[in-house]
């Protein structure tokens, strides 16, 4: 029977870094005929926290899950932080500078949200002032972002792909045994948001990336109906499926969202 245990933890870690890999390597290959815009849905949508709270749930109750996703929606106010933080530097430094002082804000953020004793009004009051400090801090744009000559190679991206892959499994994986609290916040850490970013600007460029971003805090409405749909269902149905049953809500949006702003000759070059 151990022998049985250790190869189907180690079938269900691979099949976590291969379904990770696989979207980010998506991603930066719909990038290049996609445009910023509508690549930013795709990167708003919760395929961190979604996929790592349907995991966590197979073993801890619902108590345990609402938690995480209180803390997983608070940490979204950080994610907007982090956003305008990257976005402004962007705009006069190089993107590894860039970065460093977004997660230095989300670090600090969440480090705050960590100490607050986080109820639903509380939570909801710290994703009002993330975003209304991406809408009043993002710098408007109106230029358009020209597209590269060739889309990025499949080798290229398929290194960072595993790389995502390998990050966001080590949290899904650590994530349950530091708490309920811990695990939202460490599941809402922008892991897809930062590689994806980084796989993209090794091709496509910081403008890129930072146009991305941009519209991603606006996204990101994606990602907060997702912790909320599981708040309010996982307490009346099961754990899992409260997580399926929000996920698909917000992917569905997400459709409705790309297939409207493809309509408007908004989410592709033009």
């Amino acid at each position: 029977m151990l022998p049985d245990a250790y190869l189907l933890e180690i079938v269900s870690t691979a099949w976590k870094i291969i379904a990770t890999a696989g979207f980010v390597i998506i991603v930066g290959r719909l990038a290049w005929s996609a445009g910023p815009l509508l690549t930013s849905i795709i990167v708003a949508l919760p395929v961190n926290i979604g996929p790592g709270l349907f995991l966590i749930s197979l073993t801890e109750d619902s108590v345990f899950i609402v938690e995480s996703a209180l803390h997983g929606l608070a940490g979204g106010a950080a994610v907007s932080i982090f956003i305008v933080s990257f976005v402004r530097a962007a705009s006069f430094t190089k993107f590894y500078i860039a970065l460093s002082v977004g997660l230095i804000c989300w670090g600090l953020a969440s480090w705050f949200i960590l100490d607050v004793n986080l109820t639903i009004k509380k939570a909801l009051i710290l994703v009002t002032i993330g975003i209304l400090s991406a809408y009043i801090f993002l710098p408007r744009s109106s230029r358009k972002t020209e597209r590269v000559a060739t889309p990025a190679s499949w080798n290229f991206l398929f290194k960072r792909g595993v790389l995502a892959g390998v990050i966001i499994t080590s949290i899904v994986l650590g994530a349950p045994f530091l708490g309920a609290a811990m695990a939202g916040i460490l599941l809402s850490f922008p892991t897809t948001l930062c590689i994806t970013g980084w796989t993209l600007q090794g091709h496509y460029g910081i403008e890129f990336v930072a146009v991305t971003y941009r519209a991603a805090s606006r996204a990101l409405i994606l990602y907060f109906a997702f912790c909320l749909g599981v708040i309010f269902l996982a307490p009346i149905i099961s754990g899992p499926l409260a997580i399926i049953l929000s996920f698909i809500l917000v992917a569905s949006l997400g459709a409705v969202f790309g297939y409207i702003m493809i309509r408007l000759g908004r989410g592709v070059y033009g």
